[in-house]
C-alpha cells in the first residue's frame, strides 16, 4: 500500500502521507487486492476532484478487520448531493460495490470548502 502512495503523481498535490497503526499481519489476497483498488480509486478522486495540497492514507490492523482512511484538504463536496453522470462520478459507487464483493463498508465524511475523509473497513482473518 506505501508504494501506492509514493507511485501516484499528482501535478496539483504536494505530498502524500502513508501510515499503518496497529500489528500488521499478511492479509488474503482478495482483501489486499480489494484494498489497493479502493486506495486507487479513491487517491484517484483525489487528485482529479478535490485540488488539495496534503493526503494521509492510513492503514490500521485490527483484530477482526482492516481500516483503510484516505482524508484530504481539498475542495470537499456534499456527499448527499454526489451522483454518476455518463463516464464520470462513479469513483465512490465503484468503491462501494468492490467493498460490498468483500463483506466491507464505507462512510464518507465532507463538506463545501472542508476536505473529504474516506473510511473503509473490511473485515479480515489473519493469514499465516
Amino acid at each position: 500500500m506505501k508504494d501506492l502512495a509514493e507511485q501516484v503523481m499528482f501535478a496539483a498535490m504536494h505530498a502524500v502521507r502513508f501510515e499503518t497503526s496497529g500489528d500488521p499481519y499478511p492479509l488474503s489476497p482478495e482483501v489486499e487486492a480489494g484494498l489497493l483498488r479502493v486506495a486507487q480509486g479513491a487517491l484517484a478522486n483525489v487528485s482529479e476532484h478535490a485540488k488539495a495540497t496534503k493526503a494521509a492514507v492510513t492503514l490500521t490492523y485490527l483484530a477482526d478487520k482492516v481500516v483503510l482512511d484516505i482524508r484530504d484538504d481539498g475542495v470537499g463536496f456534499d456527499p448527499a448531493s454526489t451522483r454518476a453522470s455518463g463516464d464520470r462520478g462513479n469513483g465512490l459507487r465503484m468503491i462501494s460495490e468492490r467493498l460490498a464483493e468483500l463483506g466491507g463498508e464505507m462512510v464518507v465524511e465532507s463538506a463545501p470548502g472542508e476536505g473529504t475523509a474516506l473510511a473503509v473497513a473490511v473485515p479480515t482473518r489473519e493469514v499465516r
